[in-house]
């Protein structure tokens, strides 16, 4: 029998495996139910997310999960302050970055965009890897891993080479306008987000991470047009997954939504597999298998809505139809969710779905 570590190895690489993967996209929403504790903790408990993901490893038996970074060394406590009846998290210096939420995920509040002119450009700084290690980011990811062992794969999360940062770092609208009035301008942001996500997958690579995943939500063809996906991003995600291969390790490219119109130039960027496909965005994945299911292996395809509020036996036949269209017929498949696991998605669902997955090839 294979270890999950080595069964979406072998996914991921094409190569037989004893049953199918299971690998879906989580949060700390999850992993704050698994653990039973509410969303608003994470806030204040350093690394809770890394229990977390033990507590749904543990619940669950997921062959995957994917980690960001722990907190620094000097992470600060952040404290509250209602306001006109409304609480906001304070950082160290006092400022609200968010509103406050005990059962869900802060509110951001809206900042002056990072780069506010375009002459900013030099506010973004590229840490090097050291630097990532040096600040004691590194630390709970290495825990994990020697907790853990072989019985999960773990990826760290080095996304951001394209439209998640411009948008990020410009404001939404601005990014938007400046694909079409300065497309020299998106070049540069867009090169040192990639040279920065670069030294972020060393650093995870570093930790003992098995695989790392890269993209962009706002890379979709839900938001901007199959023309600029091959102007701006194609270009940025192959020079990423050329570095991230040359050290050795597999990368996936994570774009919500729609993908149905880039898929194959996503199959160009070299990546070894794409989520979520997102039946809400659009992609049939027997299309996907169709086209590009020869080029790349395959991850996700369980409708997140039906996971939500389908009943167990309409989440077993929405798994089994993603099943019976990709197994088999595709280079790799890992099955996941859609995208995110819903907040409130009933365990009992994700069980139908777990169970199907592990019977299917009995």
């Amino acid at each position: 029998m294979m270890t999950p570590r080595q069964r979406v190895l072998a996914a991921m690489s094409g190569q037989p495996v004893d049953r199918v993967p299971i690998f879906p996209v989580t949060t700390r929403n999850l992993g704050g139910r698994a653990l039973g504790r509410k969303i608003g903790e994470f806030e204040f408990e350093s690394n809770l997310a890394f229990q977390g993901m033990r507590a749904m490893w543990r619940r669950f038996g997921f062959d995957g999960l994917e980690c960001s970074f722990g907190a620094p060394k000097d992470w600060q406590l952040p404290t509250l302050e209602t306001r006109d009846g409304v609480t906001y998290l304070l950082d160290a210096s006092g400022a609200p970055y968010a509103e406050f939420q005990e059962d869900d995920d802060p509110i951001p509040i809206n900042r002056e965009p990072l780069l506010k002119e375009k002459s900013d450009l030099d506010k973004i700084t590229i840490p090097l890897a050291e630097e990532y290690e040096q600040a004691g980011h590194l630390e709970p990811i290495r825990q994990l891993r020697a907790e853990v062992g072989d019985q999960l794969f773990i990826a760290g999360t080095p996304a951001g080479q394209t439209m998640n940062s411009l948008a990020g770092w410009r404001g939404s609208e601005e990014a938007i306008y400046d694909l079409i009035d300065d497309p020299e301008f998106v070049d540069e942001v867009m090169d040192l987000a990639t040279a920065r996500s670069i030294e972020v997958g060393k650093a995870y690579l570093a930790a003992g991470v098995d695989g790392l995943y890269i993209g962009d939500a706002w890379s979709s063809a839900s938001i901007i047009s199959p023309k600029q996906f091959e102007r701006f991003c194609l270009p940025r995600y192959a020079r990423t997954v050329e570095a991230f291969h040359a050290m050795g390790t597999k990368v996936y490219i994570h774009i919500c939504g729609n993908v149905m119109p880039i898929l194959e130039m996503i199959a160009e960027t070299g990546v070894d597999c794409l989520e979520p496909l997102d039946p809400l965005g659009g992609t049939e994945i027997k299309e996907v298998v169709r086209r590009i299911g020869s080029r790349v292996s395959l991850k996700g395809g369980v409708n997140t809505l039906t996971l939500l509020t389908g009943t167990p036996d309409e989440v077993r036949a929405e798994t089994r139809k993603v099943l019976e269209a990709a197994w088999g017929h595709c280079r790799g498949l890992i099955l996941g969710s859609g995208d995110d696991i819903p907040r409130d998605t009933p365990f009992e669902n994700l069980d139908a779905m777990i169970q199907t997955a592990r019977e299917f090839l009995a």
